[in-house]
């Protein structure tokens, strides 16, 4: 009869133990389904902290982070008895949370709270009351520990029981892992926005670096557009005006792309244009001036030996198209390096493509660079493009190509419509595909 008791008693009590159980898991379940939809720092502490203010009978629940660096805590969640107390800053580790601190093991002090807390030095926030219960758990992510769960009791001693120690520590589990997941989504949010500014800061320097107006001067029509493929950009435009009556006209694209190719870029584009301004050799030496074809040799041969110079170690290089416009007269005297071919065009399409005249400038010291020529009569326009152009690629990985470019070419009578016509046609031709490169375009009428 007494085993059959005993049984019985042990069944009850087992059953009784498998009901809390489950009612534990039950919680866990719905902390952890709240969890899922949180990535918000603040949002998890609030959504957990209300959440143990529900489950167990206590007046004060506090959530604080722990930094290892300061040995100090912030309490990003304090609650007492339905009202939320707000303590910002750095507080020194002492009480109780120095024992889960130096232990990483739950605390839970059930009398002599005020005693005991006192002789450990433990703060009172200030309007909060002194609690009988004290319960801890650490908060732990991988083997650092990250923050302190609490919770206290201002009217009961025994207040909490190992069941509520197990509970409270796999809630402390489950939360310490939910927000290092948000605290590292929200870093990397914040390195992204950061890094967002410094691109949007080196747009506008970039920007800066581009004409703000071309040169129109009478007879001729200029116009040039830049398409980047990234925040920043590798390729570059210009025209600029000579002495004269000479204009030139400078289309770049710098390898790779990002944020080194867009620095580079900065400085082509300057050497190009201030060698190209400076007379190096006086009038004795040369009574006639400067000729077109000087400053061209000057500007390319100057920007090629010191960028390979100082910077040859990079592997970079920039592929340009420079020539110097006669206004005048029409004659265009360049030197292309490396550049796609741009070409002459009337109405019924080109009439003639730009030779290649030298290497790419920065690939080798004391390289040689010829210079060509061609003169624009009216009705003639010269059209320039970056190898961007031929990079678009559609939704089925069909390339821009020549069979896609030369029908854009006939039947234009102006620069300017003749860019917008081919800007609308890559529109058309890439949607749904992805832009690789910088796409740049530079055309000039002679009307």
């Amino acid at each position: 009869m007494d085993n059959s008791f005993s049984a019985l008693k042990n069944y009850e009590s087992l059953q009784v133990e498998l009901a809390e159980r489950e009612a534990e898991l039950a919680i866990i379940s719905s902390v952890q389904l709240a969890l899922s939809s949180h990535l918000d720092v603040q949002s998890i502490y609030n959504l957990v902290g209300d959440k143990i203010r529900d489950i167990f009978d206590s007046q004060i629940v506090m959530i604080s982070t722990y930094d290892p660096e300061t040995d100090t805590m912030e309490h990003r969640y304090a609650i007492e008895r339905g009202e939320h107390i707000h303590a910002p800053g750095h507080f020194p580790v002492r009480g109780f949370r120095t024992q889960i601190v130096e232990t990483r093991q739950p605390v839970l002090v059930n009398t002599n709270v005020a005693e005991l807390a006192a002789q450990l030095g433990q703060p009172t926030l200030p309007g909060t009351v002194t609690p009988k219960t004290w319960l801890g758990v650490p908060m732990i992510v991988g083997d650092q520990l990250t923050g302190i769960l609490s919770l206290q009791d201002v009217s009961r001693e025994y207040a909490f029981d190992d069941a509520d120690v197990r509970l409270l520590q796999t809630l402390a589990a489950s939360m310490s892992v939910a927000l290092e997941n948000a605290r590292l989504w929200e870093q990397e949010a914040l390195f992204r926005k950061a890094l967002e500014r410094e691109f949007e800061i080196g747009r506008e320097i970039q920007a800066g670096f581009l004409p703000e107006a071309l040169p129109q001067p009478d007879g001729w029509e200029i116009t040039a557009s830049l398409q980047s493929a990234r925040e920043v950009t590798g390729d570059f435009y210009d025209a600029f005006v000579l002495a004269e009556g000479k204009i030139g006209l400078v289309i770049a694209d710098v390898c790779d792309k990002g944020l080194g190719a867009a620095l580079f870029m900065t400085l082509f584009r300057s050497l190009i244009r201030a060698v190209a301004n400076i007379d190096f050799f006086t009038n004795s030496e040369y009574p006639g001036g400067i000729s077109p074809n000087m400053r061209l040799q000057n500007a390319m041969s100057l920007t090629n030996n010191y960028f390979y110079s100082t910077h040859g170690n990079t592997s970079m290089f920039c592929t340009i198209f420079f020539g110097i416009l006669d206004i005048h007269t029409g004659l265009l005297e360049y030197i292309n390096a490396g550049n796609i071919p741009p070409v002459v065009i009337d109405e019924h399409g080109v009439k003639e493509a730009l030779k290649l005249t030298g290497p790419a400038v920065g690939v080798m010291g004391g390289a040689k660079f010829n210079a060509s020529q061609v003169v624009l009569i009216p009705g003639d326009i010269f059209f320039a493009y970056t190898d961007g152009m031929m990079d678009v690629v559609n939704a089925e990985g069909k390339y821009f190509s020549e069979t896609e470019l030369l029908p854009q070419l006939v039947g234009n009578r102006a620069a300017g419509a003749l860019l917008v016509r081919l800007q609308e046609r890559i529109h058309q031709f890439s949607t749904g595909g992805k832009q690789y490169d910088d796409i740049t375009m530079l055309a000039v009428h002679r009307v």
